[in-house]
């Protein structure tokens, strides 16, 4: 009986404590708990998660602001090494953070301080961030492999089911329920249905919605996926159950909002084959497969009408992609000439980061694709690869080796966008292809621009207000284009009006 009741003063103690700093951590399986970091927020302690090769994170909900102190254990001989490449480290004189610490977005203005092995700096609002060392991501060969923890600060989730629907019970028969800890199984949900993950709940497998109506993925718990695929060639874009951590196949309505997805394997993350009214709000998207390759974050096999918000993702191949829905079968094609279109699909207020290839790319091989009202505002690109594959790193892309991609694209809309490093804003190497009525607003980017490719017919492209490198964009020189590039048709520039 006493040490029942020490046990209730305990919890209570620890109860008390969290709720009067106001920050609730989640919980993290022993077998992806790491002490590589220590993290601390408002005096608790955050447990580290690590999700593969050198990435890991730590969640937390949090009310007011998050005083915010991580610490690493690299340099020290308490930390028994684990399982990730540690050899990237290289620690010199200056420490395990080299002297200076970023956290990333920039645009949220947080202001690190270094002392010793420790950073410490505020959180005034909820997001998704990523804490750095000095050179983090600028070494082209490794940077795939770089150490990088992110940060998902939340606020409390007081309504799960979402705004302006009722919480679910979590007892009904519509309803799977996954506590915390680790669950190994694939779970196929059909309509209606919701699968609800506790912060702590690891589901280790793979989720199939396949023709379906209303469908609904929510919590803060994990989801993990280590599949079958080849580590020595791409089969990652196939359209099948359990072989995404995320599959559909013609689904009318789709949520999923809080959830991590964790991709150790050579294979597409988020996979969505018509599929339409979809909504993807507050998800974290890591692709830790140690190919770095084909680890893309959502990509459209048809459908639209969906919405991405309040999200990071870190691919390993292009953050966006659409293809036609008849190219999951045949995605090597070389002579197919597949029709099919994706449309109205807005991103907003997310975090990217791309270790290999693009922001978006935009069809592949033999695809009469048309794409349309597709809009990205407010977004931070964090990080871009280093590396070539038929047309420079880009905000888009559009490649077809077999040059049989009649494509049309039209009505995008770039707007509030800030690119922490170089990239290329077009990379159209298909001469097939047309881009008409192209809008960039309020762009901006950090570095000399890489010189972009246009192959193809691409006219009404609108320049308002993009700086590249503190230069404002006022002429087609200023883009720059690279040797043998068409020129823009009807482009217009100007700053903001």
């Amino acid at each position: 009986m006493k040490n029942q009741l020490v046990l209730l003063l305990t919890l209570v103690l620890i109860t008390f404590q969290v709720c009067a700093q106001g920050v609730t951590p989640h919980p993290v399986p022993e077998e992806f708990g790491s002490d590589y970091y220590e993290v601390v927020v408002n005096g608790i302690n955050v447990p580290v998660f690590h999700a593969g090769l050198n990435v890991y994170f730590a969640s937390f909900d949090f009310t007011g602001n998050a005083s915010v102190a991580v610490k690493s254990k690299a340099n020290t001989n308490k930390y028994s090494g684990q399982t990730s490449n540690k050899e990237t480290a290289n620690i010199d004189e200056k420490g395990y953070w080299r002297g200076e610490a970023f956290v990333r977005p920039l645009s949220k203005n947080c202001k690190p301080t270094v002392a010793r092995s420790t950073v410490s700096f505020t959180l005034t609002e909820a997001g998704q961030y990523s804490v750095e060392r000095a050179g983090t991501a600028t070494a082209t060969a490794a940077r795939f492999k770089d150490d990088v923890l992110f940060l998902f600060a939340n606020r409390p989730d007081t309504n799960p089911a979402g705004s302006g629907q009722a919480v679910p019970s979590l007892t009904t028969k519509n309803v799977i329920h996954l506590k915390a800890g680790i669950h190994h199984r694939n779970i196929d949900l059909t309509s209606e249905q919701t699968l609800y993950l506790d912060a702590g709940a690891v589901l280790f497998g793979a989720i199939n919605v396949w023709d379906a109506k209303n469908v609904s993925i929510l919590g803060r718990g994990t989801v993990m996926y280590y599949g079958p695929q080849s580590e020595t060639h791409d089969d990652g874009w196939k359209n099948q159950k359990n072989w995404h951590p995320l599959t559909t196949h013609n689904v009318q309505g789709l949520t999923v909002r809080g959830i991590t997805f964790v991709c150790r394997s050579r294979t597409w993350s988020l996979q969505t084959h018509t599929t339409f009214d979809a909504v993807f709000d507050n998800i974290k998207v890591l692709a830790v497969n140690p190919q770095n390759i084909n680890g893309d974050g959502i990509d459209w096999y048809g459908g639209g009408r969906a919405r991405v918000a309040n999200s990071l993702i870190r691919s390993m191949d292009d953050c966006f992609a659409f293809f036609t829905p008849g190219s999951s079968q045949d995605m090597w094609a070389t002579t197919r000439n597949t029709e099919g279109a994706v449309t109205d699909i807005s991103i907003d207020n997310c975090v990217l980061w791309s270790t290999l290839a693009n922001v978006f790319r935009i069809g592949f091989n033999g695809q009469a694709l048309t794409t349309r009202n597709i809009t990205m505002r407010n977004t931070d690109v964090i990080h871009m690869s280093k590396g070539e594959w038929y047309a420079p790193w880009s905000l888009f892309c559009m490649v077809s080796p077999n040059g049989k991609g009649q494509a049309k694209h039209s009505d995008y809309m770039f707007e509030n966008i800030r690119f922490e490093e170089p990239l290329a804003l077009f990379g159209l190497q298909n001469p097939e292809t047309q881009f008409v009525n192209i809008r960039l607003k309020n762009i901006s980017m950090q570095g000399e621009p890489v010189p972009s490719v246009i192959k193809n017919t691409t006219r009404g492209v609108t320049f308002e207000n993009v700086m590249l490198n503190g230069k404002l964009v006022v002429a087609e020189a200023d883009i720059p284009l690279r040797t043998g590039s068409k020129r823009v048709e009807n482009a217009t520039f100007g700053p903001m009006k």
